[in-house]
């Protein structure tokens, strides 16, 4: 794994992390999650280096080393268009290195939110996205825009929201405040510990005003969709609204003529990759992309 940064057209120098491997046939692009970071991928994208992919993700705007020392998530300039633009720009930088092969986007939580914004205005020339646990009504994206704009209005823009996507009643009896993410109590502790991650990290209402302003939109716009998605979700994940929010996705994605395929996983949380059954989530996920590369 290396890694690089590049000053993005809003002039913020964005990070990244590339796992690269001589010959890809194909390459993935990772989209992470709210108060997290790419490092977090690394299994994933190590999995994906054996299957032949190579594998570039960025610290999106305001998360990991693109946050630049501060206490929580600040969108910066450009707001929502930016995160939507520097996964752009990585997706070119991929095309300069790799040159003409099969490109596909990965994105987690937040990250699918950006990457179903992305999808609206990029899927051109891409040959598949994932989405993992969608964590909003697409359909309400429009209204919850409209709420957080009345927090921000209230002079709220850059203060936490930790409570507002809190998830403690979602597990019962539960060890920390981060059961919700997985049944694996390791990979709990793991993002528990980690300065980057959650509570250490949360969020603004701004940044989430800034988001949603673009997903709304991409609403409007998913007959514009024109590579294949995967939906994936656990159904015990209630950031995902237990499978609810993915399932209304896939849905909408279906009748807007998108060729989307969904799955629904028993009784997994929300961190599909770090969770108990995770080899066999990237079992699946492998065999997904491979099965869209050009025949020989």
């Amino acid at each position: 794994m290396v890694e690089r940064r590049f000053v993005d057209r809003h002039g913020v120098e964005v990070f990244t992390r590339w796992w690269r491997i001589d010959a890809p046939e194909g390459v993935v692009l990772v989209s992470h999650g709210a108060s997290e970071h790419s490092a977090r991928y690394d299994r994933f994208a190590r999995a994906l280096n054996t299957a032949g992919f190579a594998v570039a993700a960025l610290d999106h705007r305001g998360h990991g080393h693109t946050a630049t020392g501060a206490d929580r998530a600040l969108m910066g300039s450009g707001g929502g268009d930016a995160v939507v633009d520097d996964l752009h720009e990585l997706r070119a930088a991929t095309n300069a290195e790799f040159g003409d092969i099969p490109t596909f986007v990965f994105g987690h939580s937040m990250g699918a939110l950006i990457g179903l914004a992305y999808l609206a205005r990029h899927a051109g020339g891409l040959a598949g996205s994932v989405l993992c646990g969608f964590p909003a009504d697409v359909d309400g994206a429009a209204a919850l825009a409209e709420l957080l704009r009345g927090f921000a209005d209230a002079g709220m823009r850059d203060d936490p929201v930790a409570d507002l996507l809190s998830h403690d009643d979602a597990v019962s009896s539960p060890r920390t405040r981060y059961d919700w993410l997985s049944r694996d109590p390791d990979e709990v502790d793991r993002h528990v510990a980690d300065p980057m991650c959650g509570d250490d990290h949360p969020l603004t209402y701004g940044y989430l005003l800034d988001l949603f302003d673009v997903v709304a939109p991409a609403r409007q716009r998913l007959s514009a969709i024109s590579c294949p998605v995967f939906v994936i979700a656990g159904d015990h994940d209630p950031a995902a609204a237990m499978g609810a929010h993915p399932t209304s996705l896939a849905t909408a994605l279906e009748a807007d003529g998108v060729a989307v395929d969904l799955k629904i996983y028993e009784g997994a949380r929300h961190e599909l990759l770090n969770e108990t059954n995770r080899d066999d989530v990237t079992a699946d996920l492998v065999a997904w992309l491979r099965a869209r590369l050009p025949r020989a």
